[in-house]
């Protein structure tokens, strides 16, 4: 969705998410967003600024998720890296790369949590773009680590991609199975958005679409797809998650809208029958030698009978998506898989689209 604003110049999404770790500065905590002309005619941009920055605090798990926003003054802790010399034209169809750094260090960042199951510090700011045309904005988001391997919890995650839902105990907590044992893990949780979808079927015309959203596990090169509901050894890939050396997000494991290897889809067609989804975790091989536990195996499914160790662990939480408003998005669901045993479900976060929960 295209930042808010007038005239031909629009940010090429409405917001923009960095993730960073404490004291790291090597290399700099960073995300870029496009500023495009969508008109017909030259403009020039006058001005680039961010302001409005605040730390958000989540409110209690139990309901929609929300948060509460503090101003922070003084230094700044995101700034525009080697902006360009104002005013600059954009010409008709032209993009201009906008790249937001955090601060990860220095005297005027928030303190840490003191329980990393609350998860990470999360800020936030206003980027802005003057041009000839009128002003855009598009939001900032910031993750910052306590340390490289500490996650966001699923409710911050959701606060940054703009979706109201009520995820139950992984909402504002990182560790909420406190035994780690994966047959532990809460099934559908009552007065949550949680839903029974072991299997999806789709919607309508043309393809489900699939896009991974989130992702906040070791590193690795994973891939991930469906497979029928009467044959769950038919693993179609849709995707692989990228493995690309950065200091920040754990070489692209640990951040809203991970990369993923050319090749990779975000659509496909499953016809008419009901399927299912799979991710592979690389709990069982550590190919990747980033912990993992051999008992839980190496795939994840929506179906739990699937699932290792026991064959009826909930791995995969479906939530039917909703807006920034708490408005019912038709067709869409918000799934959320757990590789290990903590319960945090945020190790990969998809949005599913053109698509209901099987009967």
């Amino acid at each position: 969705m295209a930042g808010a604003g007038a005239g031909a110049v629009a940010f090429g999404a409405d917001r923009v998410v960095v993730t960073g770790v404490r004291a790291k500065t090597t290399p700099a905590a960073t995300s870029s967003i496009s500023l495009h002309n969508g008109g017909q005619a030259a403009v020039q941009v006058t001005a680039l600024a961010i302001g409005g920055i605040a730390q958000l605090t989540l409110g209690p798990s139990g309901v929609a998720v929300t948060a509460s926003s503090a101003p922070i003054g003084g230094t700044p802790l995101f700034q525009i890296v080697n902006p360009p010399s104002l005013p600059t034209t954009l010409g008709p169809g032209a993009d201009l790369a906008v790249t937001v750094q955090m601060m990860t260090t220095g005297a005027n960042l928030p303190a840490a949590p003191t329980n990393k199951d609350l998860g990470v510090t999360l800020l936030t700011a206003s980027l802005s773009a003057t041009a000839s045309s009128g002003s855009v904005q598009a939001t900032v988001y910031g993750f910052l680590l306590i340390q490289d391997n500490y996650e966001a919890t699923l409710g911050q995650i959701l606060i940054a991609l703009g979706y109201k839902l009520n995820v139950g105990q992984a909402q504002n907590n990182w560790n909420p199975n406190t035994s780690m044992m994966a047959a532990n893990l809460p099934g559908i949780e009552s007065g949550s958005d949680e839903v029974a979808a072991p299997h999806f079927v789709k919607a309508g015309t043309g393809n489900v679409t699939m896009t991974l959203v989130a992702r906040f596990s070791p590193a690795g090169v994973l891939p991930y797809g469906w497979y029928p509901a009467t044959s769950s050894t038919t693993l179609n890939t849709v995707g692989t998650m990228s493995m690309i050396a950065d200091a920040q997000t754990s070489d692209k494991a640990r951040m809203v809208y991970p990369p993923l290897q050319a090749g990779s889809s975000t659509t496909f067609d499953p016809g008419s029958a009901a399927f299912g989804i799979w991710v592979f975790s690389d709990q069982k091989t550590e190919k990747y030698a980033e912990g993992g536990n051999t008992i839980n195996g190496d795939y994840d499914y929506t179906q739990d009978a699937l699932n290792s160790p026991t064959g009826s662990v909930h791995r995969i939480k479906s939530y039917p998506l909703k807006d920034s408003s708490g408005a019912r998005i038709a067709q869409q669901y918000l799934v959320a898989v757990e590789e290990a045993g903590n319960g945090d479900y945020q190790d990969y976060v998809f949005v599913l689209g053109n698509v209901n929960a099987a009967p």
